[in-house]
This record gives C-alpha cells, structure tokens and sequence, in this order.
C-alpha cells in the first residue's frame, strides 16, 4: 500500500483495523507511507506490531527533498539553454542517484531490523537515521564553515564533485563553475555527502577531527 496523498493522519487509532480483514490477517504485505504524516504515530506502532511493515514518510519522501536539491543545484551551475540542452541527460543522472539513496535508506532499515532481531520497529529505525544524518551534518557544517581553506584540500573537491550528476562532473565548463558556489552551499554539499555515507557505511566516531579527515580521503577513491 503507497499511499501518496491525503489528509495527514488519515489512518489513525480510530480506524487503522481496517488494513486487517475480518480473520485480522493484513490486507497489505508492507506501508511505503509516500504522503506525509499520512498514518498517525500511534497508529503506525499498533500497524506494525500487528504484522504490516511501514516505511514512515522521512524515509519514504527523502529522494523527493533530494530531487529538490539538484533542481537548486541545475538553476547555479547551468543557463536556461544548458539546462534545456542538457534536461534529458541531467533528469537520468538525478534518477541513479536517487535509485541508489533508496537503496542506502531501505537496505539500511532493514539491516537495523534485523539487528534488533525484529524488537525494533521501521519508523523507529527511520526516525534513528535521520536524526543521526542531520546531527553529523550538523557537526560537520559547523566544523567545516570554521576551517574553509580545509575545503579547498583535493579530497574534499572530490567529495563535492561525486554529489553532483555526471553530466555536471564530465563537462569542464560546469565544473569550473563549481568552485564559484557560495560557500555555504559548497559546505553544506560536503557535510550532507560524508555524513550520509558515513551513517549508510556504519558511521564513526570520536575523535571527530581525525576521523573525519580520514573518512574524507578515502570516500571518493
């Protein structure tokens, strides 16, 4: 069941039952919840416990606020021409990289429940990978906006490079214009790249310093 549209909560404890038929097995093998807030959070934990998997919307909606990003991104480094020349090719290129950010979220929570040993349930799971990706972000940006001239090492060009689509890292005429990105945009591109992979890979931990500098040398080999 993907439910991608409707009032928020339109399921909720007053009628989540219905997803069970009359001998209470579930009528939906698994909820990709594409709406946001579509399922109340307590009914979401009655749903599950009762045997529907749901992949809650932060984790269902991610590549839809990735896409959004690249939409920014297209607008700084490309014309209207550019952009209209090179759509098609830029459109494919957004698509692989969202069809692998699923892949990285989904294999994740799934890995993490298994880990649990099923005592865990999926939105929880979801709600721990986010929070743990927006605070290394966080951690990173901040660290990162304190010590620009540490952007300009090679490794981290290549960080901010392999974010962006490949018809924007094979073509020199966008690549040199990349550097030309306000600072911040540079930054956050960085902090989200290395923090999402990081957390995908198994994350790392203190000391930040040094780990970060070592996780940056070797992520974009």
């Amino acid at each position: 069941f993907i439910p991608c549209g409707g009032r928020p909560e339109t399921i909720h404890d007053g009628n989540w039952e219905k997803l069970f038929d009359s001998d209470q097995n579930p009528t939906a093998r698994v909820i990709i919840e594409g709406a946001n807030s579509f399922i109340s959070p307590s009914a979401r934990g009655k749903i599950q416990k009762k045997g529907i998997p749901i992949l809650k919307d932060s984790s269902a909606n991610k590549c839809g606020v990735i896409c959004s990003s690249y939409e920014i991104i297209g607008g700084l480094l490309m014309s209207d021409k550019e952009f209209l020349q090179y759509k098609e090719r830029y459109v494919k290129d957004v698509l692989k990289i969202l069809e692998k950010r699923a892949v990285d979220e989904s294999g994740l929570i799934f890995q993490r429940y298994r880990q649990s040993q099923g005592k865990k349930l999926y939105t929880d799971i979801s709600n721990e990978i986010s929070h743990e990706i927006n605070e290394l972000t966080d951690k990173i940006y901040d660290y990162l906006i304190k010590h620009p001239d540490k952007i300009e090492r090679p490794y981290y060009s290549r960080i901010l490079l392999s974010h962006l689509p490949d018809c924007i890292q094979k073509r020199k005429k966008f690549r040199d214009k990349v550097k030309y990105l306000p600072l911040k945009y540079r930054v956050a591109i960085i902090s989200t790249e290395i923090a999402t992979r990081s957390i995908y890979q198994g994350g790392f931990e203190a000391p930040f310093e040094e780990k970060l500098e070592q996780f940056a040398r070797h992520c974009c080999r």
